[in-house]
């Protein structure tokens, strides 16, 4: 009686084995593939709309976006809507808290897409008043 064992391979195994390696080599990628390319990365060209008057009222309000954030609200005085303009998106004005200004801004535009950005660009104050604060 011997008492080395040799286990035996069946061939349903090295069917299902060699199954497995197959579909397994089809999902890699071949080496002549294409790369994929990225997009060009888009630069706005930024440029100034029409000048607008605008009223800055005295008191901040937390913004209403995503992220926390403080804002301005301003009165365009074209139209007499109330907007809001996030804290520091006014090039060259740093408001002061309890001053309520008119300001003389131009909003920034992307050229490529047509559109505003957001931003604005003070051109200068017309005037300003201190408000009492609530």
């Amino acid at each position: 009686m011997s008492l080395s064992h040799q286990p035996k391979t069946s061939p349903l195994f090295l069917l299902g084995l060699l199954c497995s390696v197959t579909l397994l080599s089809a999902c890699q990628t071949s080496p002549f593939a294409r790369k994929p390319v990225p997009e060009p990365r888009y630069i706005p060209t930024i440029v100034l709309g029409d000048a607008q008057t605008l009223t800055v009222m005295p008191n901040r309000v937390a913004c209403a976006s995503a992220l926390p954030m403080q804002c301005l609200l301003a009165k365009s005085n074209k139209d007499g809507s109330v907007f809001q303009i996030p804290y520091d998106w006014i090039d060259d004005f740093t408001p002061s808290l309890g001053t309520e200004y008119v300001i003389s801004a131009r909003p920034q535009v992307d050229e490529g897409r047509q559109s505003l950005n957001g931003h604005w660009t003070l051109q200068n104050i017309l005037s300003q008043r201190m408000v009492g604060t609530p």
